[in-house]
């Protein structure tokens, strides 16, 4: 085969011809370099919905700015009543730990420790429906897309129909449903202190299958196709949704009610011990522990316990504990960055939104700190206990006390926005 010669500025490639035209090698040719224009690259928008427990089945959504300047106010309250139940002949009202609001488009659903599951207009705080359970609601609502799906003390798991509150159907368990559940295409996790770990149909509530691990009090974590959960008998599971098989176990070794934070190749957990510890998300191989101040491995205290559930943003872990610390740790080591001392016991969890750690104390009051190094930004009182977990959007914080009160909370730009209450403790004081 003859090729025939190629002038100059036309090379072959593959059999195609193609034509280089260059401005510097040939003077003789005067058309304008063709620039294809920039690809179009759309800006991903915000969520707009926080529709349960921590925001997603991995529990690593803590919500959305952006935040303004100036100190906490109250925008809207709630008053919802009280209840006693069979296991508590005080009277609880409010939000009760862990529960945390879910919210979507213009409303926000919350668990009331007054036995109530409210729908609210997220304006105004105005009350759309409400279902009367028969006992405290504890659990967050989990939002889809025609169902709401609710559980708390009575041993029920409700489903809900959004529009109005009524039951599209439930399912008894053998005991309290504290935790929020996760769905999967057709079917429903969760883990009970009845001892089990459930699945069941979406349709119609019915069992799919159920299996013994211990009581499970904190919600699950589904990450990687893997299911994980921790119990009050101190055990921490690493199982398949699948048929409900164990795939490893690991020894925690103190009743734990966190919720587990799986990221990097690591499963974050904490307990009533007052330690948080580090596992290998394969083989639930121990990494490392951290003690907090007063903690004691292996032996669960009250006054010095951990029941928030650890917060992972980049390589550092934030969590709260009972002898009034929020911590900062390093998420490879579990060393101390900062330490911030509140008012009061931190029971609810704290999440980071844009940079501001948000959590309450049983004391009563609302601390906004900075991630980077603890440092207060603002802080207010708005009941005498807050055990549940705030949710974060655009900028607005939702939290309920237990003074039986639900909070939305923004920012009075007027004012300086400069705190001069408590500064973070740094390592080695």
């Amino acid at each position: 085969m003859i090729i025939p010669s190629v002038p100059y500025g036309i090379r072959l490639f593959g059999g195609v011809l193609i034509t280089i035209c260059s401005t510097i090698l040939l003077s003789g040719c005067r058309g304008k370099p063709v620039v294809a224009p920039p690809p179009i690259v759309e800006k991903l928008k915000p969520p707009t919905a926080v529709p349960m427990w921590l925001g997603s089945a991995e529990r690593n959504f803590y919500g959305t700015g952006p935040w303004k300047n100036g100190d906490l106010k109250i925008q809207w309250e709630v008053e919802t009543g009280f209840m006693s139940g069979r296991l508590h002949k005080d009277p609880w009202g409010g939000t009760s730990w862990p529960g945390q609001p879910s919210i979507r488009d213009d409303r926000v659903y919350f668990p009331s420790a007054d036995g109530n599951v409210y729908c609210l207009n997220k304006n105004d705080g105005s009350v759309l429906w409400k279902f009367k359970g028969r006992d405290s609601m504890k659990a967050t609502p989990v939002i889809l897309d025609d169902k709401i799906l609710a559980s708390g003390l009575d041993h029920h798991l409700y489903c809900l129909n959004p529009k109005d509150g009524s039951v599209i159907w439930d399912h008894e368990t053998g005991f309290e449903i504290d935790g929020s559940t996760i769905v999967v295409g057709d079917r429903i996790y969760f883990g009970c202190e009845d001892h089990n770990f459930y699945c069941l149909n979406l349709a119609d509530g019915s069992l799919v299958y159920k299996v013994l691990v211990g009581s499970v009090e904190g919600s699950i974590t589904m990450k990687d196709g893997r299911v994980y959960l921790g119990t009050e008998e101190g055990d921490l599971y690493c199982i398949d949704p699948a048929d409900g098989k164990f795939i490893w176990k690991a020894r925690i070794g103190a009743d734990s009610d966190s919720t587990p934070a799986v990221a990097n190749g690591f499963v974050y957990t904490a307990a009533e011990d007052g330690v948080v510890r580090c596992y290998k998300q394969d083989t639930g191989e121990l990494v490392w522990d951290f003690v907090t101040d007063g903690g004691h491995l292996g032996r669960a205290s009250e006054s010095i316990g951990i029941w928030a559930s650890p917060i992972l943003v980049k390589d550092r872990i934030y969590i709260g504990a009972s002898n009034h610390y929020l911590y900062c740790l390093t998420a490879d080591k579990g060393e101390v960055v900062w330490k911030y001392k509140a008012r009061g016991p931190i029971w609810g969890t704290s999440p980071v939104v844009d940079g501001r750690v948000v959590f309450g104390d049983k004391a009563g009051w609302m601390h906004l700190v900075s991630a980077e190094d603890g440092k207060l930004i603002s802080e207010l009182k708005i009941g005498d206990n807050i055990n549940s977990t705030p949710a974060v959007l655009d900028g607005r914080i939702y939290i309920g006390a237990f003074n039986g009160k639900l909070y939305c909370l923004d920012f009075d730009e007027k004012s300086s926005g400069v705190s001069k209450s408590p500064s973070p403790i740094q390592p080695g004081h």
